[in-house]
């Protein structure tokens, strides 16, 4: 009973944490599986990846695009481009993500979205990763 406790409350944390963000920072969230589909599609999103270079080599999302936070917008404007692309930043649990989105919204990007949960998700949920450079 005490274990059912403790999850319950992680996945309340959880789900707060991501709740206060999109409302009352506007950072919308994208689910694991709304990020694959997303991938697939003629128009998909820019991946943003904010971990450190060394969490990026052992794992990321094919195509991601590594950007550690705290960045600057001049390496932002660098490392992305145009900001009317959709981009869907990622970190591994969901916790620096949501402040570099807010990063970006800031600087302009128009379209972004915060990886629910993170790489720990995406890996979850049995999303495809590579490793490297």
């Amino acid at each position: 009973m005490r274990i059912l406790a403790a999850v319950l409350v992680v996945l309340a944390v959880l789900i707060l944490w991501e709740a206060g963000w999109w409302l009352l920072r506007g950072v919308r969230p994208m689910s694991p599986w709304g990020l694959r589909r997303a991938l697939r599609g003629d128009s998909a999103p820019t991946v943003l990846d904010v971990r450190t270079p060394a969490e990026y080599k052992l794992f990321h999302i094919p195509g991601a695009v590594n950007l550690p936070y705290p960045f600057t917008s001049e390496a932002l404007a660098s490392a992305i481009g145009d900001p009317s692309r959709p981009v869907v930043v990622v970190c591994m649990t969901g916790h620096r993500s949501p402040p570099s989105a807010l990063h970006l919204r800031r600087d302009g990007y128009s379209d972004v979205k915060n990886l629910t949960w993170g790489m720990s998700a995406w890996k979850l949920f049995g999303g495809v990763t590579e490793s490297g450079e």
